[in-house]
């Protein structure tokens, strides 16, 4: 099994330099990947099983703009158009070993020290958009129990320093 290292907070190089170590030169399709017959462009693709993955690393403008909403579910659609698998990787969560098996169906020791959950921005779920909100409780509902654990404690902390209304929204503040 190959071992792999992300020092510190994972941004869309930092997955693309994984993701590609990981899959190999051969099946690695690259960034900015348009598909066929299509006019939309993906953060990243490789093949899997004859089949593409595209990879969309979402940060916190995929959770506070309707807009984005929009153009995220249009590439979705057309992805699925062309029989294309999407993942998309919150901005919240680490490349771990037990997240690239969730997310990607791939196996890996993957050597993170960084934390899941809001470790190093200041955009809480308090500042989503409704439909922000939503995928966010989505995304959050699915994870491994374990990643839920660390961003549910990454919530804690910020709430202890900025305060519950200016970090979780009204569905975590009602649960706490």
């Amino acid at each position: 099994m190959k071992t792999i290292t992300v020092t510190g907070y994972l941004v869309q190089s930092k997955l693309e330099s994984a993701l590609r170590e990981i899959v190999g030169e051969a099946a690695w399709m690259g960034r900015e990947v348009k598909l066929p017959d299509s006019r939309r462009r993906w953060d990243m693709a490789y093949e899997s099983r004859g089949r593409i993955v595209v990879v969309e690393f979402d940060g916190d403008e995929h959770y506070r703009n309707t807009l984005k909403f929009k153009i995220d579910e249009e590439k979705d659609a057309d992805a699925k158009k062309h029989g294309v698998r999407v993942v998309r990787i919150p901005y919240w969560i680490q490349l771990t070993t037990e997240t690239l098996a969730h997310y990607f169906q791939l196996s890996a020791e993957v050597v993170q020290t960084f934390p899941h959950g809001f470790i190093e921005t200041k955009i809480f779920p308090a500042s989503y958009c409704e439909m922000g909100v939503q995928r966010f409780q989505r995304e959050y509902a699915a994870l491994p129990s374990g990643v839920q654990v660390a961003v549910l404690e990454s919530l804690c902390a910020m709430v202890t320093e900025h305060g519950a209304k200016y970090v979780l929204p009204a569905f975590l503040r009602h649960a706490a």
